[in-house]
């Protein structure tokens, strides 16, 4: 019988300088064949700007595409914070988009979850 099988851990990193307004976004997709899927728990989103400098940038995260209907959590202190729940990834790219931070921060996000391929 054909299911999901769990065949490993998710954590993937990417990071963005932020804009001369403060914002910016990163992108993660499953990188594998249309039978694969990862099952994120947490997504970890800081900036290297000093704690006690602000703006603090909003954090937003989409599945699917970079609108309201699909995001799935947000954040008013993108410096540093972890947003946790479970989301599908399967054909849909994830987005964290960064609002309104300090001009040149480098804005980072992980993701970890499990990996699973239908057999």
């Amino acid at each position: 019988m054909a299911d999901w099988r769990r065949i490993g851990t998710v954590r993937r990193r990417a990071s963005v300088t932020l804009d001369a307004n403060g914002n910016g976004s990163v992108e993660f997709g499953v990188t594998y064949s249309s039978n694969h899927k990862w099952v994120i728990s947490d997504v970890v989103i800081s900036t290297n700007q000093a704690t006690n400098v602000a703006p603090y940038p909003n954090a937003t995260v989409y599945l699917g595409g970079q609108q309201a209907g699909v995001s799935e959590g947000a954040s008013w202190t993108g410096n540093q914070d972890t947003l946790t729940g479970v989301f599908e990834m399967t054909g849909e790219d994830l987005f964290v988009q960064f609002a309104g931070g300090v001009a040149g921060s480098v804005a980072t996000v992980i993701i970890e979850g499990d990996s699973y391929l239908w057999k």
